[in-house]
């Protein structure tokens, strides 16, 4: 019995562990973003900020490709096999072979495609340090320790490198016309933690890259695709609307509007419950505890409700003292995005701890590809109509948030009969069968 309660306060304990360190990892995310940003915004102005978010908008769609959903797969994978360091090591290998395998397909495609229509060499350079700083960071195996439920590794080294790119924005960017230091220092930072976080998987728990099939490395593709697409697809009704009004006006001052209010506000504060959907998932994938989901949302919304509010009434000193006066115009998109932020958790903890411990991971990736064909059809609209404008942008992605929340609340409901202690079971055995 002694044996059975201290696994048990293990297991509590990594979940809690977890959970604090990815908060950890938010909050400096916060911390040194709100330090560096305000400094970056007054060097480059609008337009230079806003190309540079461009640039940063499609790179995200090479993390993306990167990434290819093994943070859901693999983290799902790992948290069943967590104790057997021959399948880690496998998931490992392959994993980071699919990744490469996809930086030499981003990188073929930026020198073809992308390069070719930039304006000058500055630029090229820029958008060539942007893909390395994505390529590095995808090369960093944080689906590993979130599976083990051991994030205090990763998060040590993060932190790391957020405080040197912090240090080295301030000591080396003077002019508008050094932008590209913005990624580079970025791949810098991320180069250093890829060894030191290798080294503790080698050195410290035994994971470590052995021989794999090809067959082996596009079976872990194949099994993370539906993720892959449920992920691109969520990110089409985010990054593509800086895209589009970096397209509607070529000096980047719109897409600095938009930006200023969704990847510097919005974004940021939804990203302050992802510690909470990313501890919940392994977690709810081993031990399918309901309840915990029920009590995170009671708990958490009346705050999140709250916090809305304050961010509605301030939003005028909010972005005027945040990012200078030319930064005016992003207040109404600011608070067109606010429900955004309060679909948010409902969404995350409904998702894939809530649906993939029911065995319902699939719909967790169809919802957000419903959604982002309703928001591309009303983007449609918008533009045919001649409505499409940094306002309506900001409506239709609050509109998708909901549509989406809505698609999963209905699926959990149509399947209730799920959430009962004896279907664990059998759950259990078709995903394992799966």
């Amino acid at each position: 019995m002694n044996l059975i309660k201290k696994w048990k306060e293990r297991e509590k304990g990594s979940f809690i562990e977890n959970a604090v360190m990815l908060y950890i990892l938010q909050f400096s995310n916060m911390f040194l973003g709100l330090v560096t940003v305000p400094y970056q915004t007054r060097i480059m102005g609008a337009e230079i900020f806003g190309k540079l978010n461009v640039a940063a908008a499609i790179m995200m769609y090479f993390q993306l490709l990167m990434d290819f959903g093994f943070i859901l797969s693999a983290v799902a994978k790992i948290s069943r096999h967590r104790d057997d360091p021959q399948v880690l090591s496998k998931v490992l290998t392959c994993v980071t072979w699919a990744k490469a395998l996809f930086f030499a397909v981003s990188l073929l495609v930026v020198e073809l495609c992308i390069s070719p229509g930039l304006e000058d060499n500055s630029m090229r350079l820029m958008y060539f340090f942007y893909l390395l700083a994505t390529g590095t960071n995808s090369f960093l195996p944080d689906y590993m320790y979130k599976g083990l439920e051991r994030m205090s590794i990763i998060t040590v080294r993060t932190v790391l490198i957020k405080l040197f790119f912090t240090a080295m924005i301030f000591l080396f960017l003077r002019t508008k016309e050094q932008y590209f230091l913005v990624p580079l220092f970025t791949a810098i930072g991320n180069t250093g933690a890829i060894v030191a976080v290798y080294w503790h998987l080698i050195k410290k728990m035994g994971v470590h890259f052995c021989r794999v099939t090809v067959r082996e490395v596009f079976l872990e593709i194949k099994e993370s695709f539906w993720f892959f697409v449920s992920k691109i697809a969520s990110t089409v009704y985010t990054s593509t609307n800086t895209i589009i009004l970096g397209g509607m006006d070529a000096s980047g001052a719109l897409a600095g509007t938009y930006s200023a209010a969704s990847d510097k506000i919005i974004t940021p504060v939804r990203n302050m419950m992802n510690p909470i959907s990313d501890s919940l998932y392994p977690h709810m994938i081993k031990h399918r505890n309901f309840k915990l989901i029920k009590r995170t949302l009671l708990i958490f919304m009346p705050l999140i409700a709250l916090g809305c509010g304050v961010l509605f009434v301030f939003a005028e000193p909010i972005c005027i003292g945040f990012f200078g006066d030319d930064f005016g115009a992003s207040i109404l998109p600011l608070r067109a995005l606010l429900p955004v932020v309060l679909f948010t958790l409902p969404n995350y903890v409904l998702g894939f701890p809530t649906l993939g411990a029911m065995g319902l991971a699939k719909y967790a990736n169809l919802s957000t590809v419903f959604g982002t064909v309703i928001h591309l059809i009303n983007l449609g609209i918008a533009f045919f109509t001649g409505h499409l404008d940094v306002l309506t942008l900001c409506l239709l992605t609050s509109l998708t948030e909901f549509l989406i929340l809505l698609f999963r609340v209905v699926v959990i409901f149509l399947n209730r009969n799920r959430l009962r202690p004896e279907e664990a079971g059998k759950i259990e055995e078709k995903i394992l069968d799966e």
